[in-house]
């Protein structure tokens, strides 16, 4: 039987990169319904690969299916000509979103080309909010038009407008109320809060790690045990290849842990990071740590990011834990009182002093906080001057605004000074908070205290 010969960049398909809404940008849209009174709809392109378009020239062959094969006269095997996008071609996916993306803006959409361009907003005149991200072949639709049992707004509203041209050109399936979006679970509280948790996932997560139970101990009650740190570099220290048997156990756990840590779960970000850095140094140890962790999530099953109705600025947090081999940065970006983005990181080279760790860490929060004012600001909610990026150190807030401590930061790289950059264009500002204060802390190392713990949960997380 002759082999299929696998497609071929440049022959088969050029260009096959088709962009994803950020998660971050799925949450900032929840957050902007909870600031506008908004609801959220959920509409599904079915079979959305086949409802894309090849482009004018665009030619694609196949074998015929084995079973099934036809000859030629000269006795060669027939092959068939594709004529639109199936599953399996390497260009589908960029096929359908650049034929959804230009019907999108030919429907008066603009996309936040500067910030996400999956997100696409219109005006109104009569103020009338409609804002679509597009996951794929899902539509996150966020509206303002209050929709009776059978899926209508009022008469003459845009978003009935919307939904008819919508069905007219494309075959679709109208899900209701967003309640999830890839396993991330979405509740509607009465005081018009929006809450993003995941609580089924994390059920399922322990119910296939820990199956013969957990521990409920006090130990539990923080996502790491008192010797993580020991844990992680003794299993550094290893040869690689000691425990091979451990490899997969490990990072199917991590791996799982990841998902959560990166959707929802913003107070495991700093153990799941530091566990991400033995991946290939698997241990028994490291085993029970994930399991810990597990076993906190367990404690913790619903916990998650509430977004709540009073309008709020954008802010951010900074901080870092200066080690002399390689520092963690930790920073977050909270927008209608919980976390929008957060990050727990190795900082790429060896800081010198606390203040070089800690003005890498603040120039990794200006990132994203110059991100979603961007962000924000396509969604019709400019932040009214810089927004506030805080720190901990005095010093790296001095160096933030001038050129100053010359002796212990004459050697930084250029690029680490991102954050002073943005605060003489006036993007940001960055004032000085009392460590207590500084809600990034828990991204940076272990914490002792449970209680000081799930203080900074509550005030990253917005829990009640």
């Amino acid at each position: 039987m002759r082999q299929s010969v696998p497609a071929q960049s440049g022959i088969d398909y050029d260009q096959v990169f088709s962009a994803a809404l950020r998660y971050s940008s799925a949450r900032a849209l929840f957050a902007y319904a909870a600031r506008t009174g908004c609801r959220v709809r959920s509409v599904d392109l079915v079979a959305a690969y086949l409802q894309g378009k090849f482009i004018e020239g665009e030619v694609v062959y196949t074998h015929l299916p084995k079973g099934y094969v036809e000859y030629d006269s000269d006795g060669k095997p027939r092959i068939a000509r594709v004529d639109k996008p199936i599953y399996g071609i390497q260009q589908a996916g960029r096929r359908l979103q650049r034929m959804l993306f230009a019907w999108l803006v030919e429907q008066g959409f603009k996309p936040l080309d500067d910030s996400d361009s999956c997100v696409f907003t219109r005006e109104h005149a009569d103020g009338e909010i409609l804002t679509i991200g597009v996951y794929v072949d899902n539509l996150q639709i966020v509206h303002s038009a209050r929709l009776g049992g059978d899926g209508r707004g009022p008469d003459g509203c845009a978003y009935n407008a919307f939904m008819d041209a919508l069905a007219a050109d494309w075959d679709v399936t109208d899900e209701g109320p967003m309640e999830d979006l890839l396993g991330i679970e979405i509740d509607y509280l009465g005081d018009g809060s929006v809450k993003l948790h995941q609580t089924s996932y994390i059920r399922k997560l322990v119910e296939r790690f820990c199956p013969d139970g957990y521990k409920t101990d006090a130990s539990t009650k923080l996502p790491y045990s008192s010797s993580f740190l020991q844990s992680v570099a003794d299993a550094l220290s290893l040869p690689a290849g000691s425990h091979p048997e451990l490899l997969k156990p490990l990072q199917e756990r991590v791996g799982s842990l990841m998902y959560a840590a990166t959707s929802t779960r913003p107070d495991i970000a700093f153990a799941v990071q530091y566990l991400c850095r033995c991946l290939q140094r698997p241990s028994p140890g490291l085993i029970a740590e994930a399991d810990h962790v597990i076993a906190y999530l367990a404690r913790h099953p619903s916990a998650g990011l509430t977004y709540s109705r009073p309008k709020s600025r954008l802010r951010g947090f900074a901080d870092a834990s200066w080690e002399t081999a390689a520092s963690t940065s930790g920073w977050v970006v909270q927008w209608q009182g919980a976390a929008l983005q957060w990050g727990s990181r190795k900082q790429p080279c060896v800081a010198l002093s606390t203040c070089e760790a800690e003005i890498i860490a603040l120039s990794e929060g200006a990132k994203d906080m110059v991100y979603f004012r961007k962000l924000v600001s396509g969604l019709g909610a400019p932040e009214p001057g810089p927004s506030t990026l805080s720190t901990d150190s005095q010093s790296a807030r001095d160096v933030s605004y001038n050129p100053q401590h010359h002796d212990r930061m004459k050697h930084v790289q250029r690029r680490h000074f991102f954050v002073r950059d943005m605060v003489e264009s006036f993007e940001l500002e960055v004032p000085f908070v009392r460590t207590a204060d500084n809600i990034a802390d828990m991204f940076t190392k272990p914490m002792k205290n449970a209680t000081e713990f799930h203080k900074l949960r509550r005030l990253v997380m917005n829990e009640a």
